[in-house]
């Protein structure tokens, strides 16, 4: 999810280097195919530019830092061949996909490279910052009409059915009318109680049926981590199994949470007395339905 741009005195949340790392085939893939463009070099050097400017003028995450926003991790979600087949199965009848935490974009421009209409996507996230530079990245300013909806499924006022901010958009009312919601590097950079509000809200725009599905790091056993983007409170890092229990909870009819890549070192961020206690990191993929 993406956060303010930079104030002064709001420094970036990770240290980043003046020199980027070699961007090799695999990364320019898919922003080669969206683009239809040709000349590799050239669009390599576009890429360099506008992370230039991201790096200046906004608050620079370490996926950003290491530009894994070219890379849309939506296709490589195994739910993702069933969101695929439910689309060409409605023969034209309207679906709805939100993108949570959409920063540059990348996964919502993978959706419709992979079929899904503009009219039938939704894009959400903090600021409308780093939205408006994936057009420039994506070199689409002319056509992307993909709406963006600006707040926080933490903000209980702005998902509601008394007041729901989200009917002032150009898709009407969202609560209930969602088939699909994508939420990918959201959940841990937040705290343990707006995690809660954050699942109960996307829950509440699912239609009945409906399945919330994403990635998040993850921990062997749950439990606080680095402060807060905005330093008032600690990460939560949920295990396997307090992410499955929090979804049963939460509104959901069942739920499937695996890892899918585990690092293990020294644990020196978790909150715990025993310094030399080992971390075992888990990036958790999940799916649940409504």
């Amino acid at each position: 999810m993406s956060s303010p741009a930079k104030t002064a005195g709001n420094q970036p949340h990770y240290p980043v280097s003046e020199i980027p790392r070699q961007l090799d085939d695999d990364d320019m893939a898919f922003i080669a195919e969206y683009t239809k463009r040709g000349q590799v070099d050239a669009l390599r050097e576009h890429v360099l530019r506008v992370w230039q400017r991201v790096k200046l003028e906004l608050w620079v995450y370490k996926c950003i830092q290491q530009f894994l926003f070219l890379i849309p991790k939506i296709s490589r979600h195994p739910f993702y061949p069933k969101v695929l087949a439910a689309h060409q199965e409605s023969k034209g009848q309207h679906m709805l996909h939100l993108d949570v935490g959409a920063c540059l974009g990348q996964d919502t421009r993978r959706l419709i490279t992979d079929g899904w209409g503009q009219h039938q996507l939704v894009a959400l996230d903090l600021v409308a910052d780093y939205w408006e530079m994936g057009k420039v990245l994506f070199l689409d300013e002319d056509r992307m009409r993909v709406p963006l909806i600006v707040g926080s499924l933490t903000d209980e006022g702005f998902v509601s059915a008394d007041n729901c901010y989200l009917r002032n958009s150009a898709m009407g009312n969202l609560i209930g009318a969602a088939d699909f919601l994508w939420a990918a590097a959201v959940l841990h950079i937040l705290s343990k109680a707006d995690c809660d509000k954050f699942v109960t809200s996307a829950c509440l725009l699912l239609k009945p049926g409906g399945t919330f599905y994403g990635w998040t790091v993850g921990n062997r056993e749950a439990g606080d981590w680095h402060t807060t983007p905005d330093g008032k409170a600690k990460r939560y890092l949920h295990s396997a199994e307090s992410l499955h229990v929090l979804f049963m909870q939460l509104g959901f009819s069942k739920a499937t949470v695996e890892y899918t890549y585990v690092h293990t070192y020294p644990d020196v961020a978790m909150v715990t007395p025993d310094d030399s206690k080992e971390r075992i990191m888990e990036h958790l993929c999940f799916s649940a339905t409504k």
